[in-house]
């Protein structure tokens, strides 16, 4: 029997799936952009602007879920828009080295799901 969406005296105890690839490319509602620069089993880093600054931040997939959705723009222009706005604004370590990791390997491959 399937959950009534409507029952919200009820928690759901299965966790997100983190669905997302290293070099995929997110968009959040304001339409800042980010990078996937590392992914675990059960968070992924994002390399994005965070208070005015680039940033490599940790993020768990209910987080991402909430937050981000999947952007159609290409990773090379994303990759060069997040350096360009790392050399006006500032950027920190840590985001230059994920960046630059990228640059050298490149996005991983993507699978599309049959379902889902």
């Amino acid at each position: 029997m399937a959950k009534d969406p409507t029952d919200y005296s009820t928690v759901d105890f299965i966790p997100p799936e983190l669905n997302v690839t290293r070099g995929q490319v997110l968009m959040d509602r304001q339409r800042h952009i980010a990078i996937v620069a590392k992914r675990g089993k059960a968070s992924a880093h994002l390399v994005h602007v965070k208070s005015g600054v680039l940033k490599l931040t940790r993020h768990t997939a209910g987080e991402i879920i909430a937050e981000w959705s999947d952007a159609d723009y290409p990773f090379d222009r994303a990759v060069a828009r997040l350096l360009e706005l790392g050399k006006q604004h500032g950027i920190t370590d840590a985001a230059r080295d994920a960046l630059e990791e990228l640059v050298r390997a490149g996005r991983e491959p993507r699978q599309h799901k049959l379902f889902g």
